[in-house]
Parts: C-alpha cells; structure tokens; sequence
C-alpha cells in the first residue's frame, strides 16, 4: 500500500473540491430559474418563465411574460378604459399543447388628465396555462414560441413587440423554486369568478350598479372595471354606497345602452375588505337591480368609532402635507410672537384657531351632506373644483406673500376681511387663520384620512358630521396642546430680530402655494381664465404700491383697485365652452395630400394621433375637438388632415422617424406654398393658444 504525499492528497482534495463545485452548479441549473434571455423593447424589458422546470404527460404548466417597465410607463389590461391597447399574446405551441386564456393581474385606473384608462406599472406578469398532450414522451424537448406585443405609455405611446422562445424537458415534474411560486402567487392574486352577484341598472342617465353575496368584512370602497367598452363612462368618478346587505356604485352610462346592451355584462369588481384589497369577475344582470337594503353602520358604534378614530389621526397628519405648510406656517409665527408672553393669551389664540378649524370642517360637511342629497357626484375638495374659489384662493396667498415680505401693513380699518384677518393678532386672527389653513388643506388627503372619508359620506348625516369634526379636531390638535402645555412653549427661541427674517422667509411658500393654485386653473379655465387671475394679481401689487403712497386720494384709488381685483375672480367659470366638442372637417393623412393642399394655397395641420394615445386623446378633449378650433381652421382656411396610428401603418412610421419622432402624439403645422419646407413641430401638450399662434402665422 503506497502512502500519499501531502501534495497529492491536495490536488485529489481540490479535484474533488471542483467536482462538487460544477454539480451543485449543474443541479442549480436544472432546478432553478426555467427564465429566457431578457429582451429590451425599448421601456420595457421582458422575458418567458415556467412554473416548472419539467413536466409530465397530460399535465399543465404555466408559462408568463414578465414584464419589467422603465419608472412613469404603463401598459394596459384587456379593457385598456378611454384609450390604449390591451397586452396581446401571440403562441406557436407544440403539437398538442393547448394554451388558456391570460391570467391578468389586477388592473387600476389611471387617470391622465379627462380620460381614464386601466393598466399596470412595473413588473406585471401575465401568466397562460398550457396543457402537455398524453402522449408527450419521456426526454420530449417542447419548445413554446411567443410573439407578443404592447403599448407602453407615458407623456408618449409608443407600440413594442418582440419573440421569445422557451423549451420545457418532459418527464417527472420538478417545480421551479424560483418562478413557481411567484407565478403561483401572480394566479392566486388573478381576479377569478366567485359568489358576488351583480346588476346594472340605467334610470335618469345615472348607471346604478348594486353587489351582493359579499364576503363578511368591513367594505370600505370598490370599484367595477368591465371586460368591454361601453358599459360605464370610464372617465366617470364610480359613486360608493355601503347598505346593509351590499354595495352600490353610480357612474355614467356608454354607448352600449343606446345601442341595445347585452342581458348581461362581465368584468372586475376590486373591493377593499378589512383594509385588504381583492377582486372578483362579476357577471352583471344589466336592466336590473338587487336589492343591497339602506346604508348601514356595520356594528352601530364600532364603525363610527373607528371612523372618528382613523379621522383624529389623519387630522393630525394632515399638518405635514405640503399643501398646509404655508397656512399653519402662519400660526407658528404667531406662537412664536406669544410663547413667552401670557399663557392665558396664548391659549385663547389656540382655542379661537380650532373654534376657525372646527367650523369650517362643519361647513365642509353640510356643503357635502346638501350637494349629496341633491344628487351631485362630489367629494374631499369639493370647493377647489370652482375656478372662483380657486382664483380667490390664489389672489389672497399672493397678497399674503406680499404681507409677510413686508411690503405693506393693513391699516384698522381694512383688517376686516381677506389676509388682515390672518395677519392680525388677537382671537379674529386666529380664527381666520384656522379657517383658511382648512380651505387650502382639502387638496390633501393624509394617510387614515382617505377611509374615514369614504366612510363618512356614505352615512346618515350625523354620522357624516361626527366624522369630519374629528377630522377637524385632529387638524387643530397639535396648536390646542401647545397652548396648554407650558414646557413646549419655553422651548421656542425668545422674540427677536430673528422673527422678522423667519417672517419674510414664510412668504415664498405662500409664493409657492399661489403658483400651484394658478396652475389648477390653468386646467380649469384655459389661458383666458388664468390670464383675468394675473391680470387680478397685477391690480393688487398696484393697489399696494399706491396705498404705501400715504394720501386720502391714493388710499381711495387703492381700494378701489383692490375691489377690483377681489371682483375679477368671481368672473372665473369652467372651460365648458372651451371644451365642448365639435365634430371637425378632416381629412386622411398623406404626403400627396399634404402636397395638393398646399400648391391650392391653403395652410395644413396634421394631427398623428391613435385611439390608444392618452396625450392625445387629452389634447382631442381640451384642444382639437372644440368650437373654437374649428372656427379657426375655417378662419385661416387650413386644412385638417388626421394621420391615424391606431393600427401599425409603415407610411405614418416613416414620417414618425423623419421628424425624429418614436411614438404619437406629433402635430405639423404646413404653411400655404409649393415649397418642400418641413412642418413645424408643435408641442405635445396642445393649447389653442399656440394653435392660433402657428396658424395665425
């Protein structure tokens, strides 16, 4: 027997050592990740993986497209709402192989500015289910092609597809350790019928969906996605109503009742059951109803009790939101100026800006409770949904910037109303300022907060107020301890030079606040509404200039340009008829056609659109599609051509790349010549005020 040496026994241990390496890494290989190559689309990156690495004869195997998308894009669910395109899968199977029907994932709504369309954001998988004939055999190699296309958007849409090709072994199934379960779980999550039954009902132009058969829980919220378009409006806010023995959702009606709807109608109900959300296909009996009893409490003083409670506390997060900041802001300064002065003084400011806090949060709920009942579809910010209030809101943050910067003072006599009431010391003070810091948190929903709401308006009205009182006492609560809690208010700095310098760096969130609020009209009212806002903005800085100049004569034409000011949002209204939609003369895009109507003398506008394009369809509703717009192309005599991209047409893709264009929307605007010059881009976000600019051009 030969003895070893040490240097041979360690090449033998390394040997062996390696051996053991490349099976663990051989084994890994068969039992871990059946996944493809990744393939870049573009905004997307995506990919084939199996439940199993291996399977037996007559088995299934689900096998997904996973997708992962660039941050901000989207794609779209087999209903893609106002606009898109569904995820679509195209298989080349094995011989035998039967492939099922997607699994999608739970969708949600994705509103882009009027229209709303259903989707996903980041990694969805969208699982199939394929069926492995008996007569595979042992050692078969199945190779599963897939051709598969998406529309993924953002600012832009831009259609991507591409192939991938996954091979499964037949034999005794082995489960992928890695994609097995999150598959599994991506199939359990899958909506799936169950027992909720459901019924539509059209009355008065109002679509009245009612659910029954619900699972036992407390039901907070839901919503009702159809498999088809043209049941509800999309767009359309869903109104929740709890009963006793279900849920009730109001929306909008869509063409499919004109037009004789079927008896009955299939999609997604998405409910949030004891803060959990699920989803189940429904199918709807449509020219029906069920009968889901009166509201209801749910435990007649543990639901209201937890809705206080959730209301406290989201008051009471409702003091971080960015959008308070600038008002609240305002009572810090006046604790600061009263922390070290009398603790009697500085609790009756504390109670006086709750007592302002509370009140408007009452108001808040009977405005709710009146408009509810007169039917209206409204909600949390209601009052910011009026340009007016808007405009005001705007005018008098601005002018309180203005204030705080020390530009001016308001004398006794004008401290009655607007920035004065807020700026002022004593109880009127504190008041006013509780009552604007409520009026412009409303934009806000803080975290607890949204639930309690939602509660709170499918009530009695009792219920309704109880509810945004705590909300409201929750918002003040922070202010009211302070005033009571001597050692807190000892640890502000002492009254100083410093207040001023912390006075006039409080008004560029004020600025900042106003900024935001005219950018809302912007939406609200177009150029024109928010042009009559500056115009109020530039009378109110003039009238300061001229009440700092000191004479009767001077104070009287202050105030009388401050009138006016104050008066010109009250002008504000809705760009209704901004929007309302005209049916255009266009024509079918084409370079020759874009060439005749150009050497007739006539200027051309080229609009690339498809109906899957959300930016689009926004600048159609606000912009296009409007009375105004087609007064101008009649005026300026320009031509309307639409160069449809709904379908894959490889003359509009060409045009696309030739103006360094991926994807739609692209306007061109043409000027009236025989000339070969290019068009004019336009931007994205379409206004008529650059509509008229080009074209008045």
């Amino acid at each position: 027997m030969h003895a070893i040496s040490f240097s041979s026994w360690m090449r033998l241990s390394l040997f062996r050592l390696v051996l053991s390496f490349l099976l663990v890494v051989s084994f890994a290989a068969t039992a871990f990740g059946r996944q493809t190559e990744t393939l870049d689309t573009g905004k997307v990156t995506a990919s084939l993986v199996s439940s199993l690495d291996r399977v037996a004869p007559g088995e299934t195997v689900w096998i997904a497209l996973r997708t992962e998308l660039d941050e901000g894009w989207h794609t779209y669910w087999r209903n893609p709402g106002d606009s898109g395109e569904p995820v679509q899968l195209t298989w080349a199977l094995p011989a035998g192989v039967e492939a099922g029907p997607i699994a999608w994932p739970l969708p949600y709504p994705t509103p882009t500015g009027p229209i709303v369309n259903y989707g996903f954001e980041g990694a969805p998988l969208f699982p199939v289910e394929m069926t492995v004939p008996n007569s595979a055999q042992d050692g078969d190699r199945l190779s599963f092609v897939l051709d598969f296309y998406y529309l993924v958007c953002a600012d832009i849409c831009i259609p991507e597809e591409g192939q991938l090709s996954l091979d499964l072994e037949v034999g005794e199934p082995i489960e992928d350790v890695i994609w097995g379960p999150q598959i599994q779980a991506a199939v359990l999550s899958s909506p799936r019928p169950g027992s909720v039954r459901g019924a539509a009902e059209l009355a008065n132009e109002t679509l009245s969906l009612t659910f029954t058969n619900l699972p036992d829980g407390t039901i907070s919220g839901a919503y009702f996605f159809p498999f088809d378009q043209g049941v509800l409006g999309h767009s359309t806010p869903q109104s929740f109503r709890l009963g006793k023995t279900g849920i009730g959702l109001m929306s909008a009606p869509e063409f499919l009742w004109a037009n004789g709807i079927a008896e009955t109608v299939q999609g997604v109900l998405t409910y949030t059951l004891d803060g959990e959300t699920r989803g189940e296909v429904v199918t709807v009996a449509t020219n029906a109803a069920l009968d889901i009893g009166a509201p209801s409490i749910s435990g007649p003083s543990m639901g209201l009790w937890a809705a206080a409670f959730g209301a406290l506390l989201g008051g009471l997060i409702l003091n971080l939101m960015p959008c308070v900041f600038p008002i609240i802001s305002l009572k810090a300064l006046s604790l600061a100026k009263t922390a070290h002065g009398e603790r009697a003084a500085a609790r009756r400011g504390a109670w006086a800006y709750t007592g302002g806090v509370l009140v408007t949060f009452a108001l808040l709920a009977a405005g709710l409770i009146a408009f509810k009942a007169a039917g209206a579809q409204i909600g949390w910010g209601f009052q910011l949904q009026s340009p007016k209030v808007v405009g005001i809101l705007a005018l008098l943050l601005f002018v309180i910037g203005l204030n705080l910067l020390g530009l001016f003072e308001f004398g006794s006599r004008l401290q009655g109303a607007g920035q004065g009431l807020t700026a002022r010391g004593g109880l009127s003070g504190s008041f006013f300022t509780g009552v604007l810091a409520v009026v412009v948190a409303t934009p806000c929903t803080a975290p607890f907060m949204a639930g309690a709401v939602g509660y709170a308006l499918a009530q009695p009205a009792l219920t309704t107020l109880i509810v945004f009182l705590a909300l409201g006492l929750g918002f003040a609560l922070p202010f009211l301890l302070l005033g009571y809690i001597p050692g807190l208010l000892a640890k502000l700095p002492k009254p100083g030079p410093w207040m001023e310098t912390f006075r006039q760096v409080l008004a560029f969130p004020m600025f900042a606040a106003a900024i935001w609020l005219v950018w809302v009209l912007i939406l609200q009212t177009g150029a024109n509404g928010t042009g009559l806002l500056l115009i109020a903005m530039l009378l109110a800085g003039f009238a300061i200039w001229v009440f700092r100049r000191g004479s009767g004569f001077a104070k009287g034409l202050a105030l009388i340009v401050a009138l006016g000011a104050a008066a010109l949002p009250l002008t504000l209204s809705t760009g209704a008829a901004d929007v309302k939609a005209a049916v255009l003369d266009s024509e079918v895009w084409s370079p020759e056609r874009v060439a005749e109507l150009r050497a007739q003398g006539r200027p051309v506008f080229v609009d690339f659109t498809a109906a899957w394009c959300v930016t689009c369809k926004v600048n159609e509703q606000l912009v296009l599609k409007t009375d105004r717009t087609q007064a101008l192309f009649e005026r300026t005599n320009t031509a309307f051509l639409i160069a449809d991209w709904t379908n894959r047409d490889a003359k509009i893709a060409a045009e696309l790349e030739r103006y360094g264009r991926a994807g739609v929307p692209l306007y061109l605007a043409f000027p009236a010549s025989h000339d070969d010059v290019m068009g004019l881009v336009l931007p994205q976000t379409l206004s008529f005020s650059v509509l008229e600019e080009t074209l008045g051009q």
